[in-house]
């Protein structure tokens, strides 16, 4: 590992800017079954220990990866569905120290963070009111985090509030889609990150309404004029049953490097490449 806890939710030292993953999977019957995991990921930087979408059992992938919740100092919650925001009052109540110290940051929408229609807000007043502040952002809003800047992007998707977020650092962008279908805004808004995650959760052109197929991440990556160096397929669902199979199909239709997701995947973004490795040793 390239980091470190000093007393807890003290200063964590990163090498790198890096992203683990605490999960691949999404969707209804993928977060019931907890084949691939549905606890989201982190970026790490020298400063920002940002968790992103912590469904269920990210708190104990975190412990079965060593990484200490008490180290998180930012969370992003894209939009108001249980296999994203299940732990995130957890995770902030380990930002807080318990809820007694006044500290990080949480970003996310106005569904999750008020209630919108049939979607009861998932972050309750009482969460809300221990991090430093609280940022609601709709798409093309921006905020600065520590040495981070986050971007809201537009998604289309059950949750008609729902983001997906442009993470800038000083090592390159990182993309996340979160859960969307297939929208011409989506090519602008990734369009020069150096790595793209986004949520596919069907093979081929198995489309479903509010979300990814492959063939659509295959036209998303083909009409990029700067395409990412890595892209990761993740937020996969029970019938995507042989995920290194697809990837392969995808890259071979784009020439982009698209690996899945999984339990424990660690990408570094280095000055030259970014360096894909397991955080798990078989």
């Amino acid at each position: 590992m390239l980091f470190f806890i000093i007393n807890n939710f003290k200063d964590v030292v990163i090498l790198r800017v890096e992203i683990i993953f605490l999960g691949a999977g999404g969707g209804r019957w993928e977060t019931i079954s907890q084949n691939k995991g549905t606890g989201g990921f982190r970026i790490h930087t020298e400063k920002t220990r940002l968790h992103i979408d912590p469904g269920p059992g990210a708190l104990v992938r975190m412990n079965e990866l060593k990484i200490s919740p008490w180290s998180t100092n930012a969370l992003f919650v894209s939009h108001d569905h249980p296999d994203h925001y299940t732990d995130a009052e957890i995770i902030i109540e380990a930002m807080t120290n318990g809820m007694i110290k006044k500290r990080g940051y949480v970003i996310s929408n106005i569904s999750v963070l008020e209630g919108f229609g049939i979607y009861e807000n998932a972050i309750s007043k009482y969460h809300q009111s221990k991090p430093e502040r609280v940022y609601l952002l709709n798409p093309k809003d921006s905020v600065d985090i520590l040495d981070v800047n986050l971007t809201a992007t537009k998604t289309k998707h059950g949750d008609p509030f729902g983001i997906g977020v442009r993470v800038k650092t000083n090592k390159g962008d990182i993309g996340y889609t979160s859960d969307t279908e297939y929208m011409e805004s989506l090519i602008e808004d990734f369009n020069g990150v150096r790595v793209l995650i986004a949520n596919v959760v069907r093979k081929k052109n198995e489309r479903i309404k509010g979300h990814l197929c492959s063939n659509d991440l295959i036209d998303l990556l083909n009409e990029m004029s700067n395409k990412p160096e890595i892209a990761v397929m993740n937020h996969m669902g029970l019938k995507m049953t042989n995920p290194i199979k697809e990837c392969e199909y995808i890259s071979k239709n784009t020439n982009v490097n698209v690996i899945p997701a999984k339990i424990g995947l660690k990408i570094e973004l280095l000055e030259e490449s970014c360096a894909v490795s397991n955080v798990l040793k078989n």
